[in-house]
């Protein structure tokens, strides 16, 4: 498959979700992505910026939706348990349609920029659109005394090119919000630069495909009380710590402050933490 193959799949998934066959795409597509559309065709870059207005326009639309279900659950609509369904619903799909938002937002870029570069959740059938990447690449060992141990280094999307194996790739971790939730995301760049340097007992299985792997966060602040990126400087200076140990950190959010502007976003050298999602996607369609 091309990059351009790739992204239509991922995009078709969500365009042929059901209720009954995938919620979260189904809702994705019905509550937010016809304004994500909207928005793009009068600025793509501001769309991809922007993401949290989009989502928004829906917000009653959503409730309504975590309200019917906690009925059907509980029945009254008067009990404590009742609300606390609406709360666990919202919760829950908000940061699962967030992550699927994200990714979809950035297929659909790529495509209309016919970059080289694809997009696709890390999950097993990544082969299916890969002939150099599986997720048992992305595998390390860790002796402990006698006992070894082996996990996966993980992320939630992951950006390659699927004509072009020797090329760097991307893993993209995403959270809706930060807060303690943004901790372990650098954990998984520690972890992968450890074991390809052979740190600490960690070693990598495949060595060079994990050498390739840049790790990057993409988020957004939808938080009403003491939002992130609420101040001129950024959010508070542990969560800058993290953001500084990924390779990159991006955010789409209209009311966020103290991001970074024209200067080098990525990597190690950049001058501010965090910078606008659209950054990093015209980084990949830069033309090569």
């Amino acid at each position: 498959m091309n990059a351009q193959e790739v992204n239509q799949l991922y995009l078709n998934s969500m365009l042929e979700a059901t209720e009954s066959s995938n919620k979260v795409l189904w809702r994705v597509r019905e509550l937010w992505w016809p304004h994500f559309l909207e928005f793009f065709g009068e600025n793509k870059t501001n769309s991809i910026n922007q993401l949290d207005i989009a989502m928004g326009r829906s917000r009653d639309l959503l409730r309504e939706q975590a309200e019917n279900y906690a009925f059907e659950k509980i029945g009254n609509r008067d009990s404590d348990q009742y609300r606390q369904r609406i709360s666990q619903f919202l919760k829950s799909n908000t940061g699962k349609m967030f992550e699927r938002f994200i990714g979809l937002a950035i297929a659909y870029y790529l495509l209309k920029e016919d970059s080289e570069y694809a997009i696709w959740p890390f999950r097993n059938d990544l082969s299916n659109v890969s002939n150099h990447l599986n997720k048992e690449h992305f595998n390390i060992n860790c002796q402990l005394g006698n006992t070894s141990y082996i996990t996966t280094i993980d992320s939630d999307l992951i950006v390659f090119t699927p004509e072009d194996g020797e090329k760097d790739f991307y893993m993209l971790s995403i959270k809706s919000t930060l807060k303690d939730r943004f901790h372990n995301v650098p954990f998984w760049n520690l972890l992968r630069v450890c074991a390809v340097n052979n740190i600490h007992g960690l070693s990598a299985v495949n060595q060079d495909i994990l050498s390739r792997a840049k790790y990057v966060a993409a988020c957004t602040d939808l938080a009403e009380e003491q939002p992130d990126f609420a101040g001129h400087d950024g959010p508070r200076n542990l969560l800058c710590v993290d953001a500084a140990i990924l390779d990159g950190a991006y955010v789409t959010c209209s009311t966020a402050r103290g991001l970074g502007s024209d200067e080098n976003h990525f990597g190690e050298n950049r001058a501010q933490a965090f910078y606008q999602l659209s950054k990093f996607l015209e980084m990949l369609c830069e033309t090569a």
